[in-house]
């Protein structure tokens, strides 16, 4: 009986080391966080852009996630040039707002 509890005892503690050494993070992860990379873009104020346009979603009783499955995904965004001026006009669409075009 005891060399069971001691077999029972050392595979406990051996899952506890390996599952307490599996919670550290990489090396390689820390460096990699560390690197700051161009990109392509970058965040505009509205006041800049003219652009106001937000997409707010409320839950309701007929209208929610457990109804429409893709509920927080959002309407959508078009760029053309609709009124023939040569420049991009963009065309925002809401799920619970008004549509919204901006020339």
């Amino acid at each position: 009986m005891g060399i069971i509890n001691l077999r029972v005892s050392l595979i406990l503690l051996i899952l506890v080391v390996f599952s307490l050494g599996s919670c550290s993070p990489k090396k390689e992860d820390v460096k990699t966080t560390e690197i700051k990379e161009e990109t392509l873009f970058s965040l505009l104020a509205s006041e800049k852009t003219g652009i106001d346009f937000l997409n707010k979603v409320v839950n309701q009783k007929n209208f929610n996630i457990f109804k429409y499955r893709n509920f927080y995904n959002g309407g959508g965004v078009a760029i053309g040039d609709i009124n023939n001026d040569g420049l991009p006009d963009i065309y925002l669409t809401g799920n619970m707002v008004p549509n919204k075009l901006y020339l």
